[in-house]
């Protein structure tokens, strides 16, 4: 008995030390599919070594995670778009404090992508505690950022209070109770010996992520010398569309489709323009949400969902185009929506550390039925 007791120690001990120098692989928590305008984007999977359906759980993790995605639309995605899509992800779902230290992350990681994502390109994004986040593309490393704290609000991007939408969220949060076809599908999309080929040229071009910060971080102190008042630190936290009141709906201008930005190059971002984008973008998000309300009949029928407007400004904050690029099922919540970016114009001049004689931004709104 005393020997059997002794072993069972001596096996619990080692299976504890042993796990202490190794960690399990992630396993798959969920897959969702991007959309927009009613297209295919991209698949994206997250992966962690505990599986949960609470976002906030998650975005504490300090487990091994990764998230995936693969570009499914024919066309791809250009390197503006793609960065886009993070950035204004950023913007809504962080405090202004936490932008601001990972500025020169945000850039160092925006500079990873050399050019246009291609279908069949995989992106991942890997967070190893104590190694830091590496990010890859097709297998190909670009670079690794040391802080831990960038992956979770890369994240939340995907899982956080204001994410791409609210069923791609839903669709990560899974537990790994995942549609065998997605799944299949997913673990299909795989890129071309030539497109390896053509990712490993991107490894050369990119600095490491401490010469990019050294190079971010000095640009920012000088044009915050020369402009000291283009980038204050706001208030980032957005509101949700007022549930209640009756409100009369007025005829505003349908949106008019959103061409793509197809220009691939473009300035590179420093940590100055990186951060006048993000905060003009959190403000100009909070402004239309103050303005956005539940239309009546939408309440009285039941009617839920999620709606994102692209919204393209000409340098003066006027609207030039207003489209939906993500619709709900209701065509009250989609009208709604873009009467509330009308309500809201004109919008603040733009920066002058934003380049350009306009600017894109997308607004993601969400009305939930009262409990």
């Amino acid at each position: 008995m005393r020997f059997n007791h002794l072993f069972r120690v001596f096996v619990c001990t080692s299976l504890l030390f042993f796990g202490h120098f190794t960690r399990a692989e992630p396993m798959l928590n969920g897959i969702g599919i991007h959309q927009e305008l009613g297209r295919e984007i991209f698949i994206g999977a997250l992966y962690s070594e505990s599986l949960s359906n609470d976002a906030n759980t998650l975005l504490r993790n300090k487990q091994p995670m990764r998230m995936e995605l693969k570009i499914v639309s024919p066309e791809g995605i250009t390197a503006r778009r793609f960065s886009r899509l993070w950035i204004e992800g950023l913007a809504v779902n962080s405090k202004a404090d936490a932008l601001m230290a990972q500025a020169d992350n945000t850039v160092a990681f925006d500079a990873m992508f050399k050019g246009r994502l291609i279908q069949n390109d995989h992106v991942k994004i890997s967070n190893t505690p104590g190694k830091g986040v590496t990010v890859s593309i097709n297998d190909v490393v670009l670079g690794t950022i040391k802080d831990e704290n960038f992956f979770s609000m890369l994240l939340a991007t995907w899982i956080g209070s204001v994410p791409l939408s609210s069923d791609y969220r839903d669709s990560l949060l899974k537990v790994g109770d995942i549609n065998a076809t997605l799944r299949g599908r997913f673990t299909g999309i795989n890129p071309s010996a030539a497109r390896l080929a053509e990712v490993k040229t991107w490894s050369g071009e990119v600095k490491s992520s401490a010469q990019a910060k050294s190079s971010a971080k000095a640009v920012a102190v000088t044009s915050a010398a020369a402009t000291p008042n283009e980038i204050e630190k706001p208030k980032l936290d957005v509101p949700a569309p007022v549930a209640a009141g009756s409100a009369s709906v007025s005829s505003k201008r349908p949106g008019t489709p959103v061409k793509a930005q197809e220009e691939d190059e473009g300035p590179a971002l420093t940590a100055q323009t990186l951060l006048a984008r993000q905060f003009y973008v959190s403000d100009a998000i909070k402004k239309i949400r103050s303005k956005t309300k539940y239309p009546q009949r939408a309440l009285d029928r039941g009617q839920a969902g999620s709606v994102r407007v692209a919204v393209v400004v000409d340098r003066q904050g006027n609207i030039l185009s207003a489209s939906i690029l993500e619709g709900s099922n209701f065509d009250l919540l989609n009208k709604e929506a873009l009467d509330a970016v009308d309500r809201s114009a004109p919008f603040p001049p733009l920066p002058e550390t934003v380049s350009g004689s306009k600017f894109e931004f997308t607004v993601p709104m969400r009305w939930t039925l009262p409990e």
